[in-house]
């Protein structure tokens, strides 16, 4: 019987590449600070992705019940807490069936229609065709009225609290331009600017070829998670 064993990185791999790199041992790149060097790439490796909309970054779907506002106010909403950044959201103002989702648009309340305002599309906005205002970590519905919104959104990564942490997809596909973000971050604390240069243009290569490798055929996430995220009336 042969059985292949996949053996995962975890956040000890990738200081150990970054100290090789930087020529430097734990005492000079301290594990505290290889965690938050890290963390901080981490963020910028999945707004990056974010950014050239390549799902990989990981999406995520979760539904929401928005109920019937007082006459004048409006259908407001927040986003889930693991929101990192909204891809699209959906309005069924029929039932739960999944048939009757129509995607909304977004509306700029300073370039709103013929002079029309917030509350005129809160009454008036047609049901085939949702409106939504985006307002940070909320947004509002238009018709306000009851409804059921689907949102999908890409997820925040989880931030590494140990550097026994498992390095998780996407990253897990090459650690090592992590490593090298961590390289720059570390040279950039020494305020040796010119070898923080050199390493930050081998992190950006990396990601740019990430992209461009990523880009061209994953739309969706290979790992899809269920999460709870309290009391804001999200289901996962």
């Amino acid at each position: 019987l042969i059985t292949n064993t996949i053996i995962m990185a975890t956040l000890n791999n990738t200081l150990a590449f970054s100290r090789a790199q930087a020529q430097t041992d734990s005492n000079g790149l301290t594990d505290a600070n290889g965690i938050i060097f890290a963390n901080s790439r981490l963020a910028d490796f999945h707004r990056q992705l974010v950014n050239n909309g390549v799902g990989a970054s990981q999406l995520q779907e979760a539904y929401c019940t928005i109920t019937a506002p007082a006459s004048g106010n409006g259908a407001t909403a927040t986003y889930p807490s693991d929101a990192l950044a909204l891809k699209a959201i959906e309005v069924n103002f029929t039932d739960t069936s999944p048939n009757n989702y129509l995607r909304a648009e977004q509306v700029d309340v300073s370039n709103l229609q013929d002079q029309t305002s917030f509350s005129f599309l809160r009454a008036n906005q047609s049901t085939q065709n949702p409106l939504f205002d985006d307002r940070g970590d909320w947004y509002e519905i238009f018709p306000a009225q009851a409804c059921t919104v689907r949102i999908f959104y890409y997820l925040k990564p989880t931030e590494y609290t140990s550097t026994s942490d498992t390095i998780a997809y996407p990253i897990s596909q090459d650690y090592r331009i992590l490593g090298w973000g961590i390289c720059a971050d570390y040279y950039y604390s020494l305020n040796k600017f010119e070898e923080g240069q050199m390493f930050e243009k081998k992190y950006q290569d990396g990601v740019t070829r990430y992209i461009s490798t990523l880009g061209s055929w994953s739309s969706q996430s290979i790992q899809a998670s269920g999460v709870n995220v309290g009391n804001n009336g999200w289901q996962f």
